[in-house]
């Protein structure tokens, strides 16, 4: 395989694993409901992906990590937010 396309499965496993949490988002915005998602869960993985992302950014540096750790940040941001907006009181 040229480098060509090990760059290639790189973007393509990055692109699956940053829009994983995507669905979870979509039905959080959908149903208003967090019954099954744990809170810690939504705290670890926040955590995990920013310190990855920090460990990338100054040892390994290749976009498509970058571009997925980004990404996850983001959407584990946008579904505390809506935890904290939908939770039951």
């Amino acid at each position: 395989m040229g480098i060509n396309t090990i760059e290639l499965i790189g973007w393509i496993g990055a692109v699956l694993l940053a829009t994983c949490g995507l669905p979870q988002l979509f039905k959080t915005l959908k149903t208003k409901d967090f019954s099954g998602l744990s809170l810690t869960f939504i705290v670890w993985w926040f955590f995990g992906e920013v310190l990855t992302l920090f460990y990338i950014v100054y040892t390994a540096f290749r976009w498509p990590l970058l571009f997925n750790y980004a990404i996850n940040i983001i959407v584990c941001i946008m579904i505390f937010i809506l935890y904290l907006i939908f939770r039951k009181k």
